[in-house]
């Protein structure tokens, strides 16, 4: 006890247990399931004490105790199980005769948020435990504990509202079949939004770049860009600078690469200033300032120019202004 292993060595244990035991029955339950040391099991009513008889003649160390069906119900765990006239199986929450419905009272000095949770806690759970049949008689139920613990009711409703589901995503790893797989995976890559806060780059066809950073969307700051170098905003943007400088040059604003998301602000500092470091660019600052430790590291993954001026092309990126016109 009080190990992290023992819950684990426990269930391998009864898992082995309950395999051994279900192999040599006298008879075959026809349902049995497990939560932990409570079990819930069918079987015809003159073969139940010849099962626990068999539970309890493998190990003496594990010992099993019963209850019954009383009424047509049984109780598991904090379900109420109830067998219907038609043999169908129908279930709502179970209280202990001793259940009290003392909550937390709404008069008490407890922060609102705890006070809320004790109906958002009692709603989901009558909705998760009920079938339809049950579900308006413990909502009802809820309510009225709700008004004896002087909790408001209104204030708390809102948690008996259906969330919806959550599709839990799978990872599927796939082999690679020339002709085959890029038909329906074109590629693999996992993009990143440009929704996104973090740092970006825009390249120019001159062979340098322009590396940025953002707490908001990377696709508002490129809309930024593209306004300044509209609207020849030289003081206010590099990249503006840039174009106004070299009348031949091609930002390719329809382009943007998304080098990291980040929304905490100091990595997203440093990781723009090592990206600075890395790439040639035109950026008028350095960025966060960097230990001189670091360099030897940067300049081994230093990029260099994808492009030089002499296939530089006389055009202008569309979304930058005539320059016809004076």
């Amino acid at each position: 006890m009080g190990s992290p292993l023992s819950p684990v060595v426990a269930d391998i244990f009864m898992e082995d247990f309950e395999e051994k035991a279900l192999l040599t029955a006298p008879v075959n339950p026809r349902f049995y399931k497990r939560y932990v040391d409570d079990t819930f099991t069918i079987l015809p009513s003159d073969k139940v004490t010849a099962f626990l008889n068999h539970l309890n003649s493998i190990n003496p160390k594990i010992q099993f105790t019963m209850e019954l069906e009383a009424n047509n119900t049984l109780a598991f765990l904090d379900v109420l199980v109830i067998r219907n006239p038609d043999n169908t199986i129908g279930h709502t929450v179970y209280r202990k005769n001793t259940h009290t419905n003392r909550y937390l009272n709404g008069e008490s000095h407890h922060h609102p948020s705890q006070l809320a949770t004790v109906g958002k806690s009692l709603f989901q759970r009558a909705r998760g435990i009920c079938d339809r049949k049950h579900l308006a008689a413990e909502l009802q139920h809820v309510e009225q504990v709700l008004q004896d613990n002087k909790l408001r009711i209104l204030r708390l409703r809102h948690s008996d509202r259906v969330k919806p589901a959550t599709v839990e995503r799978v990872p599927a790893v796939l082999p690679y079949v020339r002709g085959v797989t890029g038909q329906f995976l074109p590629s693999v890559k996992c993009h990143i939004p440009l929704q996104d806060a973090g740092v970006y780059k825009l390249d120019c066809e001159c062979g340098l770049s322009y590396i940025g950073q953002t707490k908001r969307s990377i696709k508002t700051r490129v809309k930024e860009h593209i306004a300044d170098v509209k609207h020849r905003r030289i003081g206010k943007s590099a990249v503006c600078e840039h174009v106004q400088d070299r009348p031949r040059h091609y930002i390719r604003f329809d382009r943007p690469q998304i080098l990291a998301k980040e929304h905490r602000f100091l990595p997203r500092m440093i990781r723009e200033a090592i990206e600075i470091k890395k790439h040639p660019n035109f950026n008028r600052e350095d960025g966060w300032v960097l230990p001189s430790a670091w360099d030897p590291i940067i300049n081994k993954i230093k990029s260099k120019p994808k492009y030089t001026t002499a296939r530089l092309q006389d055009t202008v990126s569309s979304f930058c202004v005539n320059r016809t016109k004076n």
